[in-house]
This record gives C-alpha cells, structure tokens and sequence, in this order.
C-alpha cells in the first residue's frame, strides 16, 4: 500500500462549497448543474427500485439483472442456463436457448394471492440477485445467480407456496414437484422442505412448506435422459442457500500469475449437505487453478457455452499477464522503409491540435486519446517540442474536467447520490441519462492522467483524488465503499464488463467494444504503476486478464466452441445477455463489427497480437468481407485500426496497404503519426511472444524470426532491473523505456536556424552520447547528405531548394546505430496570396489568407487542426491547402473552424487610426467563436464572438469598434479561440485617428554587403518610442548562412559582423508596458552589387513519374530582393521549353517523351542577371493499358455499352469506366473486385466518366475487376474484365454507327424485310420483343397483329469494329375491315417450390415487413413484435407472408415467429 491507496477508500478530507466538493484540487458537483444550450446533460430517470439489505449499499448498475433497478417488471433475466421474467404474481423460469423470452414460459413460482406491482432488487453480491415481491401481507423473495441452475425462494409465514406449471407435465413425489418436457424440452424440479406435501389444482401447484418458509427450483441439464433419477440426485442441493459470493483475486508479480479464488458462502436450511451446485464457464474451466476443484457434475448448454457443474463452494482460476507498454519502442528505424523524416512530419501535423469545446465526454476521451499517442511517439523519438505542446493540451483540457465552478455546464463531473455514480457533461451515448460505458470513458481520461503523471511528475499529487473517484464509479474493488458499487461494469462471475447501465434491451445487457473495455483495464495498470498504487494496478491486471479470457471465448470464439455452426463469422461485435451477433449500435457493417473489437490500438491492445493463427484467421475473413485490400471508401471501415491488427502477423503487407492509400480517411480519434510508427515498429519487433512474462506488468517481450527482444518501461525515479520468465534480465534506467536492442549510442540534431532563405543553408550538429562512435551520418528529407567521423560532429547543409527540408542523423557504433531526433527548415518566404498586400481600409477575405512560397502553408501562413480541405465538395478553391475553403457568398470564405486554428494576412494599412471592422459570418450556433485579430503579438481587438444566422448558409454581419492600426505593411494574424462559425469577408473602414501615440518599429531598409567585407551597420532609428525610458530593444538573427555577431543587439542601431556570402533575415523587436512592435530587414553579402534574383521548382516534385500522353504542369517561384523578375525560362536539360513573364509562373509540358528529364528554371531580373534553379528531375514511362467495349451485363441491361480501360502506372492499376448509354441518368460508378469481393466507390470524371486507381500490385499479375452502375431508378453492373499488370494492348476496336429506322404497318400487310446499314461489315441478325405484333425470320419481318414492338438489330464484330447493336420501334396498325381477338394466354404453370431460408424483407424497413422460406405444411401460428425495451407493440395471429408495420416508431424490434411445428423464429429489424 503506498501513495494513493489511501485516497480510495478513507473519508476525503474535503471542503464543501455550495454544490461543489473539492477533491484534492479538483472538483465535482452535487447537484445537478443543468443543461447546456443544446439541451444535454441528463440524470437517470426515477430513484432505484431497492428494497432490504439493499437500501444500505450503493446502486449496482451496469450487472445482468439491471433493468429491474428501473421497471417494476422484467423479461430479460438471463444467468446462465435460465431465463428469468418478473411478474405480479411471481417469478417465471424458462429456458431460451437464443435471443428474447417473447410468452415462453414454463414454470411461474410465487405465494398465493401474491399481486405485487413491482419487483424490488433487495440484495446483491458479487454474482447473485435476490429480488422481492411484496403486497398487502404476502411477500416473497427469489435469489438467482451466474451459473446457477437453482433459484432459492423464501415467503412469509403465513403465506402458501405456489408453482403455475405454463409448459410441460408435472409429477408430485412428496415434497418434489418434477415437470418434464417444458419449453424447448426442458425439465424443471421445485423442492419443497422435506415432508412437505404438494396440492394440485389443475395445473397450479400449493404447498404449506411444511410450515418451513423457504423452497426452491432447477432447471435440469438439457441432456438429461432420467429427470426422475436426477431429481431424487440433486436434491441435497435443495436446501444449501448461497448467502454471499465473492470474487477475490491476488497478482504475483514473480511469476506474473493473476489467481482469482470464487466463494459461495452458504446458508444450510436442512439436511447434511453443505455445498452449492455451481456452474463453470469455459473462460474458467479452462484456466482452473492446479490446485483448485474442477467440475465433477452434469453439463448444461448456454449461450456462452458449456456449464460445467462443479459441487462445491470454491474453486480457482488463474491467468498470466502477459504485459503492456505505454507505446512501441523506438525501433522503426530499423525497418528498411521506415522515413523519420516523415513521421517527423506527420507528429508536426498534430502538436498543435487543440480540443474541440464542442464535443462529449466519448469523443473528447478518444481525440484526447489520438494527442497522447502521438506525444508519446514524439518522446520516443526526442521531439521534446510537439511532446510538451500536447502535454500541455491534454493538462489544459483533463484538469478542466477535473474541476467543477459555480453555474457552468460543460466539463465537470456531478455526483448523483440517489443512483450513486458520477455522471461527466457533456456526456455521449447515454452515459448520464443510462449510466452507459462508464468504463470506456473514464477509460481515456484516466490514461491521460497516467500520461501526464510521466510527463509532469507530481501532477497526480494534486489531482490524483479525482482520477481515483473515476476509478472507483466504474470499478471500485472495496465491497464498503459507501459511495459507489462493487464493480459497476465489471462482472466478476461472467469474466467481462456490461456497458449498458440498466440492461434496457430485451436480450440483456450487452458490451460491443471489447478493446475500449480493455483499455480502461490497461490505464488502470498504468495510473497505479506510475503513481506507486499496486491495489490499483493489481485491480487493472485483474481486470485485464480475467476479460482477456473472456474476450477471447465469447467474443472471438478462437477454441471454436461457442458460435453457433451457421453463425458466418469468427467476431461476434456485440455479447447480449442470451445472444451475439455482428452488428453495432450505428450499422449492420459487418466492417464496423471488427474495427470496433480493435479500436483503439496501442501498447495496452498487445493482447489482440497473442494468438497470431487466430489473427491470420480474422485478418483472411476481413479480405472476403470488407474491401480493405482495395481501398474502399466506406466510413466504417477503420484502414489504420486494420492495418495496426494485420501488423501482429504481416507488418510487410500492413505497410504497403498504407503506402497505397494516403489520402483516406482518417477515423475520428485516429492519429496518422502512430499507425505510421505502429506499423514500422512492428515489423522492427516481430510477434507479441506471449509465452513470456515478467516480474514487471509495463514489460513484454517480441519475436522476429526466433529473435526475441524484450521492452520494459520504469515509471519510477529509480532504475529496475526486469526479469523475464525465460531467465534474460533487462536494466531499465528511472523513467525509460528501453529495450535490449538498444545501442549504446545516439544524439540530438539541432541547426543554428530553423528557417533559410531559398538556396541558403544552415549548420548542423548533432550531440552525442555514448562511447566508441565510429561516424555520425546526417540526412536530409531520408537522403544521405554527409558523413562527419570526429567530434563535434557537424555539418552545413546548403543550396536548400524552396520547401521543409528535414534533417536528422544516424549515430554510429561500428555497424550499430542509433537515431537522433529530426529537425525541419523552413526554405522560403511567405507571401501574399494575391501577389499584393491587401489594402486597408478595404476588404480582407478570410480565404485570402497567405501562402508560403515553399509549398504546404500549414504552421507557416496557418495552422488548420485538419489534414485536407473540407471545402472541396463546395468547390474548387485552395484544394492543396489545409484551410477549409469555399467560395460563398460572393467571396473566399473559410468553414470548419475549431479552437487552436490562426490564419494570417499580409495587409498594408494607408493611414494610422482606429478602424472599424465589419465581419460577414453565418452559423447554426447560438454562438460562435471567440476569435481575435493580432499583429507582431499584440492583440488588436477584444474576443469577438458571432450570434446565429439560421444556418451554415445564411450570412450575416456583425460590426466591431475601435480597432487600432498602424500605417505600413503588417502580418494580421486571425486566432480562433472557439470555433463554430463560418468567416467571409473583414471589412476595415477608417474611423478616426489614435488617441495615443503608437510604437512602430523600422527595421530601415535592406543592406547589401560587398564581399570581402564581412561587417556592416542596423539602424533601427527611425521607430516611433512614445515612451524611451521603458522600451525594450531587441535584435534577433531568424537567418542565414552564419551567426551574427552584435555589438549590441539590444539598442536601435548596431554594428553586425561575422557576415559570409548568402542572405541573412534580421528582426527588430520593441515594447514598453502596453505595446510591442516588429519589423524585419534583410542583409545580403555577395560579390556584386546587385541581388541576383532566387528561383526553385515547386512542381512537379523530385522523382515524379508520368506516363506517356500526360502533361507535366511545371510551376515555379521567382523573387528579387532589388528589382524586379523579368521572365523564367523552363529548360529539360539544355532545351528550353517555354518561357513566362508573369507570376505564378508556370507552363504545361504536353507530351513528353519517355525517358528521365532533368528539369530546370531560369530566372532573369531587371539588369539581366539570372540564376538557376536545382533540377527536379522526372521520369516518364511507356502507356501500358487495354482498353474493352463491351454492351455485356451481369444485371440489368445495356443499350450501348461502356468502355473499359486499364492503366498500368508503377505498381497501380488506373481503371477508368465510361457509360455510352444515353437513356440511363444519375450516374454513380462502383468498382467490384471479383475475388475476394469489394466495392469501393469511383471517382466521378464528368460526362459518366469514372475512374479508381487499385495499388500494391505487381508486373505480371491478373486482376478481375467489373463496374456496378448505380442510376436513376434502379443499376446495371458490367461485367467482370481480367488484365494483366503491365500488359499493353493493340488499339482497341470502335463502335460502329448503324442506322435502324422505325418502321410503320398495318394488319394484313405483306411480310417484309429489316434493313439495319453499318460502317461495319458485321452480319446482322434481328430479334422482335412482342411475338403478337410480328414475328422475325432471318431479316423477314411477318405481321401478327396490331400494337407497337421493339425491334433489335445485332451486329457482329468484324476487324475493325466491335459487335453492337441498335432499336427500332415497330407500329402495326388495325385493319379497320378485320378486328381479329388478340387476347393473350400466358402460361401459368407452376415453377416446382424450392425450400428456402426463412427470410424477413426488406431490413430497415418503413411500411410492410415480407416473409419468405416457410413451407405451406407448417404455417405461421403467431407473430409477436417486441420495442427496444421489451414491451410487445403488436401481435398478429394466423398464417400470413406480410406484416403491416408502418404504425410503429422508427427504431428497433425484435420479432418472434411461431410455427405450428412448434419452432420459434428470432429476428430483429430496423423501423424507418
């Protein structure tokens, strides 16, 4: 017992405040603070049905038996192997093999003349219930548990024992009741005390008790063939009453054994016999102690498998932990593929994420939960930077939530005392109103704790309290805790968490997201690790392994023992108290199913890597059912949470899955960075081997290829050593993660600058650590750059083209190395992005925002908290930035806005004074914002905040006063502090001038040095110092190829030396107590007077690779700090290509030839200087593709065809479909892949024209692929073309033109002949639709009788031209003179009736449910439609194929169908 286990379970010592409680120096409330403006933040409704010893414990949600807390009677009491259902009258037993109990009753018990309105929950333990009925002087309680196939009764004195036999045929043998053949063929005993006597009244059953008060009922093993014998057998259990059960468990960290020892204390009401009849579950019978009893009687069947029946009141289980880790070790560099440069790139991307203030305590956890993942990973590689942003982000956010204030409504935890729980606003997914998934959210936030605990050491000291008050609401391990239950959402008994706080769904409770439960577990392994509380560790590697067990039973079935044989998958993505299925609570996606047993993956999911054949197993099915091999676009298909689970037993594959699909969609809470370095890791450490533990939980060891390498992490201030169960040792220094792969070497990069000039350079060194370094090899974007083999290892790192350039080294110990972190420079300027400064007074378009000249603005001119533009579907505006633009209301507007985001604006302000600012805005909130403006980081203006305009398209405006500006050219940087609102057009109109005198700081003009002199003058003296005295002065170097020296850097002039060839950036800062002002000025030393001009490719990039027949758009940026850009000439090699006199400059290269060109552009200034660019050098490659015509369909029908293409670029597959058809509208494209089948959806190309690339593929190789066109009305598929990779075809055949005319007749006309003509020479054949109009033979058309035709002429393939076809329409007339009869006889024979599956359609469904699958000689008997929560909303009576339903409420309902066989069907659908 060390820091905190002290704060669990003693009186807080706490300062009461109005509502508020303080906890360390957190907070909650307790009273209900409201509900937001949105109307969230719900109480569970009513005050808990509880009644006896339970009146004095605290609320026990979240258990199998839960919905009677809230209604006065139940039907979903499943305990394994029973079925339970409450009545006024007493307690039903049944047995309900799968799915809801519906009016399948066998046996009711109770008291005579017993009419309670509701049954009360009037004690509990650890796996047992005892419920109570109570009215006027009759009372009567029932006790049920886990595993137990007898229910205990007791009544009041006077009252008389009543048994209502509803199933089956009951025999009296003196005190024992036996009923056979029940429901489902089950037998039932119900044991009166001995000498006891039963009274028969036709089928209800009395009994005085002998005028004892106690009794009670099991139901028999299913596959039982004496019931009399068994009965007279199980007898001696009759009367041993379980008083108590408890679920103790105790961790051995030396062998890393988690022992649970299950207890039934029991009550003997009579008789010699003092143990229980007790039902094992597989997860516990097959992980059974060495030394504990094992099951020594019958079996039963149940829905999580075998009961095995054990006569006894103890017996033990035991599980190994197998380990977590915080995160992967830093081993990614040792796979071949794996870029630190663009991890580095990808962590850049989030560091500055902030949180949305619109959100729920689920989706807050798992954004929360994508920043520490990714910090973690940015600790792990020594980017301490974007590490202790996050930090600070998360600490922020968690310690608001931790902490309650008078009147607000949104992050904060309330304490409901009458349900006993903490409720956390705003919640999700009724985690307040219905105390659901208390586990998986706190889950999160308790990581996070965990998280910042590493990383600011003494934070729990302060908010540790509060964590553990969230620890206890979901899992509290003291059975006296007064303040919350045992528990809440773990069942000790049934091995797993429930999610649902009140068991509300008529087949029980339920639990979808195993991983998210497991998750909890692991965060509790790691708060008590990293806080020094080892009750709590120990309760999280409980947690842990026990669900482990029970995860891998019920919800993956990998023994193969428990999903029904026509059950079609190996994941059951929901558990119910007496069914499984694949489904989810948002879609029937059997895609969701397997990313939501995944989600989320890091180092507390190493569980899901243990059994690799059970991984292979799933991963193969998920290539049949999903379209993850190919990419597919589809929400619920979660390609990282795949890739990160396919990397247990293929990181290879895993890897080229994610190469080939950059632009997808992220899953909301995923982060890029960690399925990048997840993935790579992986492939560095090979499988989880399980087969070894530790003496340490945050340890586990991995195998590559019989290579194992071991991991621990030491959360302590003191080093470890960690011994592993096959005898390696491992040290592990205070607070690390080490592995023994690690080398005794490595170092930190850093540059003198983290910005140059285009061309220029930086100087780089990296600090080592370690001894016997033999070189240190430094890298720039992943190419090696240079080697230095003596300290100090440095490096200048020049000519750097326009763009991030990033640098990190490799630290060398012979043929060992480490890996530095990486370092990224900014080469080039940031511009306007209209070439010009916006003027002011004018307008500002809030799209207009900056570029940056060397590519990507993002953390440059902006920071956006989202990787793409979520306004391309309003338009084509700024695609390749990260701004969510559109062009709306007649300007470039910008949408999506979230807190954290800034853009900023190059202005030029024409006259000095206040401004008034006029904002076009439009959101669906009540409010939007704040937002402010700032220039030189100085906020201009107050928190602007925006009201609702009616929605995202309806603009309004809003004026601001008073806002100062200063004459001259500034940065105005836009900082959203709260998002919500869309941002158009910022007006500035001059107002009147300042009431004070502004601090300007002049930078003076740019200098030019003459090599070979190396010093030169700053002057900063034409600033405006309204106040010298209290100024401050400073000079800073943002770049260059040297560090300057100043003779002084803090006074308005000063001499600079120190200076060499290239150009330099200087910043002149000043501020007294109110203002601060900045300006900069640029240093340029050469060896002639003028500034030669500067000039890179910005497109195509390095390495491109194009194909024959494309244009090559080639853009560049050219500047001139002295004069002005006269032309850019485009060169390949030595050949000019074109030339352009206007920026952007630019130019289409139509069809290059094949081969490899270097690319490069000149630019001339105005004295005719000019420089090159570096080359970018391109590749072309031969077109290699097929092209088909074909009018074939596999559904539906053509009339003229599509065009297939086939494109081999690289290791891609372009297919491009187009639809000839004219009739056909509303065209959507979907490409099918033959095998394994998927559908992915096309991108649109205009005029029906769709294409999709397929990757990951190789030269030689056949693919099967077909279009499936979705159009109005209905869809037609092609059908399916096979290419081979890299094959090129000859021209393709064309469609000939044919002229087919319609045709007029009348009755009696002679036969005659169809003339369809061609520019093909293919022969023609003829078919008519209508045999009662004319009839066809050859080319010979013969009149049968009046009406309209479709004629079709076929036209067969020749040499040139493919096989097609045309219509015409052909109109035979009445002879006026003969009206012969044209009445038709169809034939009506029967088609020979095939036998079915049962089928209800269509599923969701709004008006009429179909049946179909049934045999007419053994009709329907009975329909009953059940709610959501069990009530039944309709019964229909009697045979039928259809049911109307369109009366019903949009959601859920679950369907019984009786058969006259006596089977009962099981289905459910969605009403919409």
């Amino acid at each position: 017992m060390t820091r905190y286990i002290a704060l669990l379970f003693v009186v807080f010592n706490m300062a009461a405040s109005y509502a508020q409680t303080t906890v360390g120096s957190g907070s909650y409330s307790t009273v209900f603070p409201g509900v937001d403006e949105a109307g969230r933040n719900g109480i569970p409704s009513g005050t808990p049905q509880i009644s006896g010893n339970a009146l004095n414990k605290p609320i026990p949600t979240n258990d199998w038996w839960s919905y009677l807390l809230k209604e006065n009677h139940v039907s979903n009491l499943f305990n394994y192997p029973i079925t339970l259902k409450t009545k006024t009258s007493g307690l039903v037993m049944t047995y309900i093999p799968f799915g809801v109990i519906g009016d399948q009753e066998s046996v009711e018990i109770g008291v005579q003349g017993l009419n309670s309105s509701k049954a009360t929950v009037s004690d509990y333990s650890d796996w047992t219930v005892s419920m109570s009925w109570t009215n006027s002087s009759h009372q009567f309680t029932a006790t049920s548990g886990v595993g137990m196939p007898f229910v205990y009764f007791t009544k009041a004195a006077s009252d008389v024992a009543r048994v209502e036999v509803k199933s089956g045929t009951a025999t009296i043998n003196n005190e024992v009741l036996l009923i056979e053949n029940a429901q489902h063929n089950v037998d039932y005993v119900v044991y009166a005390p001995v000498g006891s006597s039963w009274n028969k009244s036709g089928n209800v059953y009395t009994s005085s008790l002998n005028n004892k008060n106690y009794w009670s009922a099991v139901m028999l093993p299913q596959s039982n063939t004496n019931a009399s014998q068994l009965a007279q057998t199980y007898k001696k259990y009759a009367y041993v009453f379980p008083s108590n059960t408890l679920a103790n468990w105790k961790y051995n960290e030396n062998t890393s054994v988690l022992r649970t020892d299950f207890v039934v204390e029991t009550d003997v009401k009579e008789g010699s016999h003092s143990t229980v009849l007790q039902g094992l579950l597989p997860h516990q019978w097959a992980h059974l102690a060495s030394d504990s009893s094992t099951p020594n009687m019958e079996t039963y069947t149940s829905i999580r498998g075998e009961l095995k029946m054990l006569d006894g009141n103890t017996f033990s289980v035991e599980n190994s932990f197998k380990g977590i880790l915080p995160t992967l070790p830093n081993l990614a560099f040792k796979s071949d593929s794996f870029s630190p440069s663009s991890l580095n790139e990808k962590i850049t991307l989030l560091e500055n994420d902030g949180l949305a203030t619109w959100t729920d305590s689920y989706n807050e956890g798992q954004m929360m939960n994508r920043l520490i993942q990714t910090a973690r990973i940015a600790d792990e590689t020594g980017n301490v930077e974007a590490r202790t942003k996050i930090v600070a982000t998360i600490k922020e956010r968690l310690e608001d939530w931790l902490t309650y204030e008078s009147g607000e409504v949104a992050f904060l935890f309330y304490y409901d005392n009458d349900w006993t729980t903490l409720l956390g606003y705003p919640a999700g997914h009724g985690q307040d109103s219905n105390i659901n998934d208390h586990h998986f959210h706190w889950g999160y936030f308790i990581h996070a704790a965990a998280f910042l605990e590493q990383y600011e050491p003494g934070w729990a000291d302060d908010w540790g309290e509060m964590i553990n008050l969230l620890i206890r609401d979901a899992a509290s391990f003291n059975r006296n805790d007064t303040q919350f239950p045992f528990l809440r959402n773990f069942s000790p008994y049934a091995g797993h968490a429930w999610a649902n706080g009140f068991a509300s769904f008529p087949q029980g409770n339920d639990q979808e997201s195993t991983s998210e439960s497991m998750q909890f577990n692991s965060s509790l392994i790691h708060w008590g690790s990293i806080t020094g509380n080892d009750a709590i560790r120990d309760l999280g590697i409980y947690l842990y392994t026990t669900e482990q067990s029970a995860v891998e039973e019920y919800w993956f079935d990998m023994n193969d023992r428990i999903f029904s044989d026509n059950y079609p998958y190996s994941v059951a993505s929901r558990v119910w108290g007496n069914s499984y299925d694949s489904g989810t609570f948002w879609t029937a996606d059997i895609a969701a199913a397997y990313g939501i047993e995944m989600y989320p993956i890091h180092g507390g999911s190493l569980y899901l890597g243990h059994n690799t054949e059970y991984v292979e197993k799933l991963w193969n099915e998920i290539t049949q059912n999903t379209g993850i091999l190919n990419n597919e676009v589809n929400p619920n298909l979660w390609h990282d949470i795949y890739w990160e689970y396919l990397a247990f037993i293929n990181p290879d594959l895993a890897i080229s899955l994610y190469d080939s699909n950059p632009d997808r969609n992220l899953k909301f809470g995923v982060s890029d960075a960690q399925t990048y370095y997840w993935l790579h890791s992986m492939k560095a450490l090979g499988n989880v081997e399980s087969s070894i533990t530790a003496n340490h939980p945050i340890a586990v060891a991995f195998n590559k290829e019989g290579e194992v390498t071991y991991v621990a992490q030491n959360y302590s201030d003191a080093p470890i050593t960690v011994t592993f169960s096959d005898g390696f040792t491992l040290d592990v220094p205070a607070n690390e993660l080490v592995t023994s792969k690690d080398v005794n070497v490595g170092g930190t990069i850093s540059s003198d600058f983290y910005q140059a000039f285009s061309g220029g350079s930086v100087n780089l060194e990296v600090t080592t650590f370690g001894s016997g370094i033999t070189k240190v090899d430094f890298y720039n974007n992943g190419v090696l750059i240079g080697t230095d083999t003596s300290a100090p290892y440095e490096l200048k790192a020049e000519n750097l083209n326009i763009g991030f350039h990033d640098f990190y080294a490799r630290v060398y110990e012979g043929s060992e190395f480490g890996i530095t972190n990486s370092v990224t420079i900014a080469v080039g300027e940031q511009k306007p992005f209209l070439a010009q400064p916006a003027m002011i007074p004018g307008v500002v378009e809030a799209g207009n925002y900056d570029i940056f000249e060397g590519g990507l603005g993002q953390n440059i001119a902006y920071y956006d908290t989202s990787v793409g533009n979520n306004g391309a579907e309003f338009g084509n505006f700024r695609l390749d930035e990260y701004v969510d633009t559109a062009i709306e209301n007649q300007s470039a507007t910008i949408g999506w806005v979230e807190a954290g985001e800034w853009l900023e604006y190059s202005v030029d302000v024409a006259q000095t004074g206040y401004y008034t600012l006029a904002v076009e805005y439009a959101t669906d909130n009540n409010t939007g914002g704040p937002f402010y403006l700032e220039i030189a980081g100085q906020k201009i203006t107050n928190n602007l905040t925006v009201s609702d305009t009616g929605g995202w398209d309806k603009w309004g405006s809003k004026t601001y006063q008073n806002i100062p500006l200063v004459e001259g050219n500034h940065t105005l940087k836009l900082v959203v502090s709260n998002g919500g609102f869309n941002l158009g057009k910022m007006t500035f109109t001059y107002k009147s001038a300042l009431d004070y005198e502004p601090l300007i700081a002049n930078a003076g003009s740019n200098i030019v040095v003459i090599t070979p002199e190396t010093t030169s003058q700053i002057d900063g003296s034409q600033s405006s110092l309204p106040d010298p005295t209290n100024t401050t002065i400073e000079w800073k170097q943002i770049y260059g190829p040297s560090v300057i020296a100043f003779t002084n850097a803090n006074a308005l002039t000063s001499s600079i030396s120190n200076l060499q060839q290239g150009i330099y950036k200087l910043e002149l800062s000043i501020s007294d107590n109110n203002y601060s002002a900045k300006d900069e000025v640029i240093v340029i030393v050469q060896s002639t007077a003028n500034v030669l001009p500067t000039v890179a490719i910005t497109s195509p990039t390095n390495n491109k690779v194009f194909v024959e027949g494309d244009t090559v758009a080639i853009t560049a940026f050219a500047s001139d700090l002295d004069g002005q850009i006269t032309s850019v000439s485009f060169y390949d090699g030595n050949v000019k290509l074109a030339e352009d006199s206007s920026s952007p400059y630019s130019f289409n290269w139509l069809n290059p030839t094949e081969g490899t060109h270097n690319l490069t552009a000149v630019a001339t200034d105005n004295l005719g200087e000019s420089t090159t660019s570096s080359v970018v050098t391109i590749s072309v490659n031969q077109k290699l593709s097929c092209e088909y015509f074909s009018k074939e369909a596999r559904s539906g029908t053509f009339s003229k065809g599509y065009k297939m293409i086939f494109e081999t670029i690289g290791s891609s597959v372009k297919i491009t479909c187009e639809l000839l058809d004219t009739d056909k509208s509303g065209a959507v494209g979907y490409l099918f892949r033959e095998n394994p089948f998927s559908e992915s959806i096309m991108n649109a190309e205009g005029g029906n024209v769709f294409s999709k690339t397929v990757g990951g593929l190789t030269i030689g190789q056949t693919i099967s692929y077909g279009i499936k066109f979705a159009i109005t009305g209905g869809q037609v598929e092609t059908k399916y073309f096979q290419y081979v990779v890299g094959e090129d075809c000859e021209d393709p055949k064309q469609i000939p033109t044919i002229t087919f005319s319609n045709v007029t007749k009348t009755v009696g006309d002679d036969p005659f002949t169809l003339i369809a003509s061609s520019n093909s020479s293919g022969a023609f054949t003829y078919t008519i639709e209508n045999t009662s109009v004319a009839t066809v033979s050859g080319n010979t058309a013969t009149i049968v009788g009046p009406g309209t035709t479709t004629v079709t002429a076929l036209q067969a393939e020749d040499d040139n031209y493919v096989a097609s076809s045309a219509t015409m329409t052909l109109t035979v007339n009445s002879d006026t003179t003969d009206n012969p009869d044209t009445t038709d006889n169809p034939d009506t024979t029967d088609n020979p009736e095939t036998q079915e599956p049962f089928l209800i359609y269509p599923n969701p469904v709004s008006t009429s449910i179909n049946f179909s699958g049934l045999s007419s000689d053994n009709p329907i008997l009975k329909i009953e439609l059940f709610s959501n929560s069990g009530s039944v909303v309709q019964i229909h009576k009697g045979n039928t194929d259809s049911l109307d339903i369109s009366h019903l409420n949009t959601g859920i309902y679950y369907i019984n169908v009786y058969l006259q066989d006596g089977t009962v069907i099981y289905r459910a659908f969605i009403k919409s």
